[in-house]
């Protein structure tokens, strides 16, 4: 009942015309330049369905048990994942805004890493208390990307896991997002992870964890690979609300 609910607002918020619908329709028009206008409506309809099902995912998650989280996450290159933890040292965790990304800092978190979210800031200091509340059960924590490297910098050299979102902007950089994060690996000696979620038909996540990535000045160019190999796998599941940032081709 509450995934048909969920896909029944979905379906009404997109025909209000919301800004995010232009916005997601014109990503999805650079993303697939051959695509019809008709199909890139279509697909920009369904995958403002499939937010609404994450949406009403992440309210759950809130009520879920460490048991039930992790029987809830399918992980795929589980040998990638234990190889970063291994490596004894912060984790910058690269990925894109697909499937319940949430579940996916929880589900890391329950498994021990000091997992922080690099996020700017809900316009709604409700909305933004609510979304750290949620986080916090899981002890998953965000970082303000308005203060630029100094807060994301510190959390990699204490150790821990900084999850970053490839295609979303940085304030005040120019340029490509995966510079900036190739950069900040290697100021810092992180490992980078490649990560990204997919929601499955059967309501259970999908965790799709790639090799670890070493700091080198070839790591912006295979982090451009990583997102194209995201993107292709999430499908309807991109979530591409906002403007794409300055150097993303």
């Amino acid at each position: 009942m509450a995934e048909s609910l969920a896909r029944l607002l979905a379906r009404v918020a997109f025909a209000a015309r919301l800004p995010a619908r232009r916005r997601l329709e014109s990503n999805l028009a650079r993303l697939d330049t051959a695509a019809a206008p008709s199909q890139i409506r279509s697909r920009a309809a369904r995958t403002f369905e499939e937010f609404g099902v994450v949406v009403a995912d992440f309210l759950r998650l809130g009520s879920t048990s460490a048991a039930a989280l992790q029987a809830s996450v399918v992980v795929h290159g589980a040998a990638h994942l234990a190889t970063a933890r291994a490596a004894g040292r912060g984790c910058l965790l690269v990925s894109s805004p697909c499937g319940g990304w949430v579940w996916g800092a929880a589900l890391l978190a329950d498994r021990g890493a000091a997992v922080r979210l690099l996020a700017r800031p809900h316009a709604s200091g409700a909305v933004e208390r609510f979304f750290r509340e949620r986080r916090a059960r899981w002890g998953v924590a965000a970082l303000d990307c308005a203060h630029g490297w100094t807060e994301p910098a510190a959390a990699l050299r204490r150790g821990d896991w900084l999850a970053l979102m490839t295609d979303r902007a940085v304030p005040g950089l120019h340029g490509s997002v995966c510079a900036w994060a190739a950069t900040l690996a290697r100021r810092t000696g992180a490992i980078v992870l490649p990560v990204a979620m997919t929601r499955l038909a059967d309501g259970r996540q999908a965790m799709w964890c790639e090799r670890p990535l070493e700091p080198s000045h070839e790591l912006e160019l295979a982090l451009g690979a990583v997102l194209r190999r995201q993107l292709a796998r999430a499908g309807e599941q991109w979530f591409a609300f906002a403007p794409l940032p300055e150097g993303l081709a």
